[in-house]
């Protein structure tokens, strides 16, 4: 499927929604790594592809988020990096088949940048540069980057997605107003990462439906490019320790028509969704049109 093509010549797609959350359903543990399921439970994780794929999503979104030399050595899994990228990418691409297009998941690091951590620019770009380089090798030709805070990371990881001929989606994280966590505003990022050579530009995760639309309306005021919108199920609650997440996929689906007034190309869901989410929105998406 020619996702970039369609998105470009004015189709809206959808994209699928959260994965660990769906893992957690199927048995995933607090603490455990979710990428290594894509080589202790690869049927797990194509039941999650093939339940968004049915709920109507155009764009899957492969199981490596956290797939970096960094995060993986949390687990002790560091020596399984390009084993379990790959398998991530071949495992989604089984499930979508010609239905729908793979995006390949690069989450941050999880270190800081300097000057306030330990991690430079060039360490940065080596880090993302070996997972991609993973992800290429199990056929996918899209990165989604996604779940970003700094600037300086997000750009490490496109330079290194572009060097090896990747399409790239990018998309930052926004919370309290509207901005990241590290300060960036939306005007910022947009413009930094279509100069960059991001395709498709957008927010994702922080924040609910209600407080997505205006970022994503700052970012189509400065940039002409196809955007992503792929907001939480809400804000969450803590509940019994647990953040719970309680917004109805209704309830968010009726934000559609916001998204795409705003300038939204391509709408899905992140944090506490499932694949109702992704039918409510695939719904609303064709209701539209």
């Amino acid at each position: 499927m020619d996702w970039y093509g369609q998105v470009t010549s004015g189709r809206r797609l959808v994209s699928d929604g959260a994965m660990g959350t769906m893992l957690q359903s199927l048995g995933l543990e607090p603490g455990q790594c979710p990428e290594w399921w894509n080589l202790r439970h690869p049927e797990r994780v194509q039941a999650v592809h093939r339940a968004y794929l049915e709920a109507g999503a155009n764009l899957l979104t492969t199981n490596t988020f956290g797939g970096n030399r960094l995060r993986l050595a949390a687990h002790g899994l560091e020596a399984n990096l390009r084993e379990v990228n790959r398998r991530g990418v071949e495992l989604a691409r089984e499930v979508a088949g010609e239905r729908a297009a793979v995006m390949a998941s690069v989450g941050p690091t999880g270190a800081l940048m300097e000057p306030f951590g330990d991690l430079s620019e060039e360490q940065a770009f080596e880090v993302f540069s070996e997972q991609i380089e993973a992800l290429r090798q199990g056929g996918a030709d899209t990165v989604i980057l996604e779940t970003f805070m700094a600037l300086e990371e997000i750009v490490a990881a496109l330079r290194a997605a572009k060097a090896q001929g990747m399409r790239v989606i990018a998309s930052m994280s926004f919370g309290a107003g509207e901005r990241t966590m590290m300060g960036v505003t939306p005007e910022q990022a947009a413009t930094t990462l279509v100069a960059e050579g991001a395709l498709v530009v957008g927010a994702n995760c922080s924040t609910g439906a209600q407080e997505m639309v205006p970022v994503i309306q700052r970012m189509r005021a400065v940039v002409s490019v196809p955007l992503i919108a792929q907001p939480n199920a809400g804000m969450p609650t803590l509940i019994e320790g647990k953040a719970v997440y309680t917004q109805k996929p209704e309830e968010m689906a009726a934000f559609v028509p916001q998204f795409v007034q705003a300038g939204a190309n391509i709408v899905g869901s992140c944090c506490g969704s499932t694949p109702d989410f992704t039918r409510a929105i695939a719904q609303a998406l064709a209701s539209l049109s």
